[in-house]
C-alpha cells in the first residue's frame, strides 16, 4: 500500500481542508495516509476518519510583506519545513501531497535530493504581486507535479518553469451526503420560522470581504425594495484572523449586521454562524448566491447543484468551471449588486424555471463525483511513485 504524507499549513477547517478530508476518506482503501498539520480542528477531523497525524508548526504567513509579521512568517516556514523533513525521515512516505500553496512551499523547502516526489495541490487563487509570483515559481520549479482545482488557479502558473504541465483535478462533492432524499430542508425552515412561500437565498462560506456577504445583503435589500419576498441566510464565521492577515475578517464580520440594519433588512438576514447541517441548509434554499469576487473553486457550488439548487455566482475563478449560465445557474458581474438584482428578480418569480435549473444542476454535479476525483488522484500517485517499494513502516504519531 502506498504511504502518502499529506501536508496542510493550518489547523483551521475551511474549503481547502474540507476538500482534503473528503479526499483522505476516498483514497483510504488504496493509500496509507498520514497528515502533517498543526494540532487543532483539522487533526481532530482527521482522527475521526481514522487518519494518522504528525504535528508541525504550520504557518499563517500572508502574501503581503509586513515589517513584523513577515519575519514571523519566515520563522514559521523554516521551522515547519524542518519538521516536515524530520517526518519524511521517520515515516518514509512514497509521496508527499501538499494541500495548498503554502503547504506546497513548506514541502518543497523541506525536500532533499533523495526525498519522495511532491505533489503541489493548489487550491487558492493567489493575489497579484511579486511575492505570490515568486512563491508560485519556487513551487512550480521544485514540485514533481502541480495540481490545480480549477482552470483559473492553474492559469497562475502560466509562463513559470514546471517539471510537467499543470493538471486540473476539480474538487469533488459527496453525492451520498448531498442527496435530496437524505436532506431535510423543511426542518430548517421550521427551525427558522420561514414561511413556505418565501424565497430563501443562502451564502455559505467564511465571513470575509472576498466572499461578498456585504454584496449579498445589498442584493437582498434591493430585492425586498422591489417587492420580492426573500430571506437571506449567511452561514459561516470569520476565519484566518491572525495578526498580519491580508484582510481583517473579524471587522468585516462585525460590520455585516450593521449593514443589514442600515438597509432596513435586519429581519430578512439571518446570521447562522457555523453549521454542521449544511446539506439541510442547502435543501432549504431556493437559490445559492456566490458573490465571491475571488474564488479558486467554490465547492459549495457543486454541493448546491447536487441538491438541485441553482447557483448565481460571480463570473470569476472556479465557478467558471462549474456553473453553466441559464442552464443550472447564472454567472454575473462581480461587485455589482444592482446588476444581480436586475437578473434575479425575473428568475425568482419563475418557480418553474428555478425547478428546471435545479434538475440540470443535479446532472451537472455528477460530473464532480468523488469517484472521478479519486481515480484521477490515484492515477497521478501511480505515475509518480511507480512500484511500491518494500519497507518497514516507520513510527506514526496520532494513530
Amino acid at each position: 500500500m502506498t504511504r502518502v504524507l499529506y501536508v496542510n499549513q493550518t489547523d483551521q477547517v475551511s474549503g481547502a481542508e474540507r476538500s482534503l478530508l473528503a479526499m483522505l476518506e476516498s483514497v483510504r482503501p488504496t493509500v496509507d495516509p498520514v497528515l502533517a498539520c498543526p494540532p487543532g480542528e483539522l487533526t481532530e477531523a482527521a482522527h475521526g476518519l481514522g487518519v494518522a497525524t504528525t504535528p508541525i508548526m504550520g504557518t499563517r504567513a500572508s502574501f503581503r510583506v509586513h515589517p513584523v509579521h513577515t519575519s514571523r512568517g519566515l520563522y514559521e516556514i523554516g521551522r515547519s519545513a524542518l519538521q516536515i523533513r524530520a517526518a519524511v525521515s521517520r515515516l518514509r512516505p512514497d509521496l508527499i501531497h501538499a494541500n495548498t500553496t503554502r503547504a506546497s512551499l513548506l514541502s518543497v523547502l523541506a525536500r532533499y535530493r533523495s526525498g519522495p516526489p511532491i505533489i503541489a495541490h493548489i487550491r487558492d487563487w493567489a493575489p497579484a504581486g511579486r511575492l505570490p509570483r515568486l512563491v508560485d515559481s519556487v513551487v512550480g520549479r521544485r514540485a514533481d507535479a502541480v495540481v490545480a482545482n480549477s482552470t483559473t488557479v492553474g492559469g497562475q502558473f502560466h509562463g513559470l518553469p514546471l517539471r510537467r504541465p499543470v493538471q486540473v483535478i476539480h474538487n469533488a462533492v459527496d453525492l451520498t451526503r448531498f442527496d435530496p432524499a437524505a436532506c431535510d430542508g423543511a426542518a430548517v425552515r421550521r427551525e427558522l420560522d420561514i414561511p413556505d412561500e418565501r424565497v430563501v437565498l443562502s451564502v455559505i462560506g467564511q465571513l470575509t470581504a472576498i466572499k461578498g456577504q456585504d454584496d449579498a445583503i445589498k442584493i437582498a435589500a434591493e430585492l425586498v425594495d422591489a417587492g420580492a419576498d426573500v430571506e437571506l441566510l449567511l452561514v459561516g464565521t470569520a476565519k484566518f484572523t491572525a495578526p498580519g492577515a491580508s484582510l481583517d475578517n473579524e471587522d468585516f464580520g462585525r460590520r455585516l449586521p450593521r449593514l443589514a440594519a442600515d438597509l432596513g433588512v435586519a429581519e430578512r438576514v439571518r446570521f447562522l454562524g457555523e453549521r454542521r447541517d449544511v446539506p439541510d441548509i442547502l435543501a432549504a434554499t431556493d437559490l445559492m448566491l456566490m458573490p465571491f469576487w475571488r474564488e479558486g473553486f467554490g465547492r459549495v457550488a457543486i454541493e448546491a447543484l447536487a441538491l438541485g439548487v441553482p447557483v448565481a455566482a460571480a463570473a470569476v475563478g472556479g465557478p467558471l468551471d462549474i456553473v453553466r449560465p441559464d442552464l443550472d445557474g447564472l454567472l454575473l458581474p462581480p461587485l455589482d449588486p444592482a446588476a444581480w438584482t436586475r437578473e434575479l428578480l425575473p428568475l425568482l418569480a419563475d418557480h418553474e424555471l428555478l425547478s428546471e435549473m435545479g434538475e440540470h444542476g443535479r446532472d451537472r454535479a455528477r460530473e464532480f463525483s468523488l469517484q472521478g476525483q479519486t481515480e484521477a488522484v490515484l492515477g497521478l500517485y501511480r505515475e509518480l511513485a511507480g512500484v511500491e517499494p518494500d519497507r518497514t513502516p516507520g513510527s506514526i504519531v496520532g494513530r
